[in-house]
């Protein structure tokens, strides 16, 4: 072979390689705007003020851009068909870190993904490669606060927006495939008094930190589903099952031995009645047993704070007949330890009454 025929076959070679890398649908990110998720904006997105809409898309938009491939493929789908995030027990998957015991698996337009992160106070964990059966890939633990930095630096802020205007947040926690089934409203539709799911507001959806009253707890709001997970009033240690929200027909409780019946009781034990209103400003979802009959419920609804000079929402949870707040929750463990027992001068509390 002579010289000029080793030449064009050395060309030939590279046009090769360069049409190889071309081919690849989802780079990772090298800084260069041609390889990030949109192009760049001025928005900015805030570390303190995160609410579970934005906190997966601050995750799919970061790991999207940094790790490609089905994260960014994810990311693009996202946009267009819309992000959801589904909530497992941890040990759904094999993970390397479990951390506060929630899986949260990511994924675009309804389609199956193996996309996870879990959360362990300000640290995320993120995975590829995740399920029951095999263990995820860690790609990285990084901070929220690294993780906004990096987007914004990016100018990728904008992008995170966009995902979070119509983000969804499923609840799966509520047992196996065969259990959730059962729970679907078809199901129950017209049995006693069960007029249809309630939706949650898409802003009071995820998971809420609270250290107030010296009884740590969490709660969490799915679609239509409801789960608290802490000390209960006497000591001993909260139900973390999931209820079920539900609109009850008036009727059905107007009939006292609808009320006391054991066998409508075990029925719906993880139903519960819930309903709206506006007090002082505020738009509450009250919940309550399905077959209770005293008591009021509780009551919660998002609120906007002034915390060290930033603008944070909270999730303000109420009770009793004036709807005085119990406690005030967070969205992130750190918040809710230095807010402990804080008090803000425009919530209502019981010794306002």
């Amino acid at each position: 072979m002579n010289k000029k025929h080793l030449m064009i076959v050395s060309v030939a070679g590279l046009a090769l390689l360069a049409a190889g890398c071309s081919s690849q649908s989802s780079p990772t990110n090298d800084g260069n705007s041609s390889s990030l998720l949109t192009s760049k904006s001025s928005t900015k997105v805030s570390a303190d003020n995160l609410s579970p809409q934005e906190m997966v898309s601050l995750v799919t938009t970061y790991a999207g851009n940094k790790y490609g491939e089905e994260w960014y493929q994810t990311a693009k789908d996202a946009k267009k068909d819309g992000l959801e995030v589904d909530l497992y027990p941890a040990d759904h998957y094999k993970l390397s870190d479990n951390g506060q015991g929630v899986a949260y698996n990511v994924k675009a337009s309804g389609k199956s993904s193996n996309l996870v992160y879990t959360v362990n106070g300000d640290n995320v964990t993120i995975y590829k490669n995740a399920s029951g059966n095999n263990s995820g890939k860690k790609l990285t633990t990084v901070s929220r606060s690294s993780m906004v930095n990096t987007v914004n630096n990016q100018g990728q802020g904008g992008f995170v927006k966009q995902l979070s205007q119509n983000a969804q947040v499923n609840d799966k926690r509520g047992g196996s495939s065969s259990t959730s089934t059962s729970n679907d409203f078809s199901t129950k539709s017209g049995k006693y008094g069960n007029e249809g799911p309630v939706t949650v507001p898409s802003e009071m959806r995820g998971t809420w930190y609270t250290e107030d009253n010296d009884s740590p707890s969490t709660v969490t709001f799915g679609k239509n589903t409801f789960q608290y997970q802490g000390d209960d009033a006497d000591g001993s240690d909260g139900s973390n099952s999931v209820s079920h929200l539900y609109k009850q027909n008036p009727s059905f409780a107007k009939n006292e031995d609808n009320m006391t019946d054991q066998g409508i009781e075990d029925a719906t034990k993880d139903w519960m009645r819930t309903q709206f209103l506006d007090v002082r400003g505020m738009h509450w979802l009250n919940i309550q047993g399905w077959c209770q009959g005293a008591g009021d419920g509780s009551f919660f609804a998002v609120h906007t704070e002034t915390i060290d000079g930033k603008k944070v929402k909270v999730l303000v949870q109420a009770g009793g007949a004036t709807i005085a707040t119990d406690a005030v929750y967070y969205q992130t463990q750190s918040l809710a330890h230095q807010n402990k027992d804080t008090e803000f001068d425009d919530l209502h509390y019981a010794d306002d009454d």
